[in-house]
């Protein structure tokens, strides 16, 4: 009996053990030594005695993790051109892959950011405008230098000590815009800097003087400071200062070496040798070794001032890889980035479809509606039509996904945007009967025929059929009413134009490129009642004063905010509707696994803003061979 007590006192003794035990572990870190119950039963006679006793024990060493280090060896971009090495100049360029190094050789006064579609600062770390929107100072940086190609010392794998020539300043920009204004030099698109002050009457001078050029209303007031003088307010200033074409250059270089500036050394025919007179100020610089008709390698420019979000080093581009061999040398993991060819597409979008994006461009497709007509003078029915429109429906059969559909005007890439999606009314088929209903006609089998005038392409015609079977599907329309006429494209223009009083049809098709990125030059230059085209011949109303002080207004976000108000007027639930806005075409970009970017849907793309996993590039590169 006493040993059963025992035992039972024992084994209570033996709960809170177990129960101390279990808190002193909790509470012990790894690099503590550590106490651990043993157990051993001991024999009394005929009798078993359980005994627990706690033990005290060394802990095994246990290695600490290091952290993450950074890849000692740079990080390349490996990158494929279709054409030649292109034109560098900014006020000569005109390719895509013109503005893509332009973007990266050299700065801009702002900087159009692909991810967020806002204007940043760049050589210009800041500015003001007077009240009247005509004049802007821009107070510009003093630490963005020109530099000589360059490559850096054997063995250097971060920044290297490079000597700059000297600073960008406000004479440099100056100097570009009496380039670009001066017909000769042959810029793209120089009209849109026909805002500027005496820009467009140099521009209509065959040999403007040093007189003429004084003229444009452009002066650097110091160093460091820029004076700009407009026509007319024009706060879309911002966003044109951000183009490829007003990068300043090299005042000096071109004075003494005139177009030659940008040329190489030794004979171009036999392959191009070392860069004689380039300089350039962006983020990266030009290898001073290789730099060839066969391929182009950039460095990470180690006097760039502004913080970069990406982690490229280098940049090594190939040039003349027509769009089979690219696509092959992506699959063996040479490439970062490849188009996909058409041959390809439809098996590669089922096999690796996360590696495929959509990239648009900024060209936005619509039908245009007369106002006059006896048919759309009202906004019900224009809504009606514009509802019972399928846009996805449109991409899917005309181009196999390839386009992105909007229901708003502006175009994904550029200042304003709203978000796809979430303006405008969009495909409703329950929509399009209320409105119809709303309507004088009150049914769409009521209304006087319809001219709807196309262009003579293939695809004009199909996607005009395409449209008006939705008509006829949702709405009920006869199609017989809905009477298609194909024009050549000069014709077209003539009859939608509003000075035209014959001829004019009820609806038409037709497309808008944006030339810059920002919603004023589409919805101001293409909507607005007397600023814009207005093909409608729609009159002035609200919607029109709120784009006129969009224009005026230089404070950013509610520049966007006034944008996004217009797009409501025009194309939510009680919009006037002008336009029927259908998609955006693009094309396919492949992209490596170990790549992350956003692309640039206009302009140049900013190499200093991709991002490479450079352990996941070397493993997959690896594993391919």
């Amino acid at each position: 009996m006493v040993i059963q007590n025992n035992l039972d006192l024992i084994i209570d003794w033996m709960k809170v053990l177990a129960l101390l035990i279990v808190l002193i572990l909790a509470a012990c870190r790894p690099v503590q030594p550590q106490i651990i119950a043993v157990t051993e039963v001991v024999h009394l006679g005929e009798e078993q005695i359980i005994i627990t006793r706690l033990v005290e024990i060394e802990p095994t060493p246990t290695a600490t993790p290091l952290p993450p280090q950074k890849s000692q060896l740079p990080i390349t971009l490996d990158l494929a051109f279709s054409d030649e090495l292109s034109e560098l100049d900014p006020q000569q360029a005109s390719q895509k892959s013109s503005y893509d190094l332009i973007e990266n050789l050299f700065v801009g006064l702002t900087n159009f950011n692909h991810d967020t579609e806002e204007i940043e600062p760049e050589l210009a770390e800041s500015w003001s405008v007077t009240a009247d929107g005509l004049h802007w100072t821009f107070h510009l940086r003093d630490n963005i230098f020109w530099v000589k190609p360059s490559d850096p010392p054997p063995g250097i794998d971060e920044l290297w000590d490079l000597e700059p020539i000297r600073p960008v300043t406000a004479h440099d920009v100056v100097h570009a815009f009496q380039r670009l204004c001066s017909r000769a030099t042959g810029t793209s698109d120089t009209f849109v800097f026909f805002i500027v002050q005496g820009c467009e009457d140099v521009y209509g001078i065959d040999e403007p003087t040093e007189e003429d050029l004084d003229e444009i209303g452009v002066f650097a007031t110091d160093d460091r400071t820029l004076e700009v003088t407009l026509n007319e307010p024009a706060s879309n200033l911002l966003t044109l200062l951000s183009l490829p074409q007003i990068r300043p250059i090299p005042d000096e270089l071109v004075t003494e070496h005139g177009s030659r500036w940008r040329d190489q050394a030794g004979d171009l025919a036999s392959g191009w040798q070392t860069p004689e007179n380039i300089i350039t100020n962006g983020p990266y610089i030009p290898s001073a070794t290789v730099f060839s008709e066969d391929g182009l390698l950039l460095h990470r420019n180690p006097l760039w001032p502004l913080p970069s979000s990406g982690n490229v080093d280098n940049i090594n581009i190939a040039f003349q890889i027509n769009e089979m061999d690219m696509f092959e040398e992506w699959q063996d993991k040479n490439l970062d980035v490849s188009t996909l060819p058409l041959d390809e597409r439809e098996s590669f979008l089922i096999q690796s479809p996360s590696k495929a994006r959509l990239i648009t461009d900024q060209t936005v497709f619509y039908l245009g509606f007369n106002f006059d007509s006896p048919v759309f003078r009202e906004p019900e029915v224009r809504r009606a039509f514009s509802s019972a429109i399928d846009r996805q429906q449109l991409v899917d059969e005309m181009f196999e996904g390839r386009a992105l559909p909007l229901r708003h005007l502006s175009p994904p890439g550029i200042f304003g945007a709203p978000p796809v999606g979430e303006v405008g009314i969009g495909y409703s088929p329950d929509s399009a009967r209320l409105e119809m209903d709303r309507s004088s006609f009150r049914n769409c089998k009521l209304i006087p025929p319809i001219t709807f005038l196309v262009s003579t392409a293939d695809l004009s015609l199909l996607q005009a059929e395409l449209v008006r079977k939705m008509w006829v599907q949702e709405l009920e329309c006869d199609e017989q009413l809905i009477n298609l006429e194909q024009v050549d494209f000069g014709l077209l223009l003539l009859n939608t134009n509003p000075g035209n009083v014959d001829n004019r049809p009820d609806i038409w098709e037709l497309a808008w490129p944006p030339v810059y990125p920002d919603a004023h030059n589409v919805l101001t230059d293409l909507l607005h009642c007397s600023d814009g085209k207005n093909r409608q011949k729609r009159t002035c109303s609200e919607v029109d004063r709120l784009l006129r002080q969009a224009n005026l207004t230089p404070q950013l976000e509610e520049r966007k905010e006034l944008y996004r108000q217009a797009e409501n007027l025009f194309f939510g639930g009680d919009g006037i509707a002008p336009v029927i806005p259908l998609y955006v075409r693009g094309n396919y970009t492949i992209v490596q696994s170990w790549l992350t970017y956003t692309p640039a849907l206009s302009g140049g793309e900013q190499y200093n803003t991709y991002s490479i996993d450079e352990e996941l590039k070397r493993l997959e590169r690896s594993r391919s061979q």
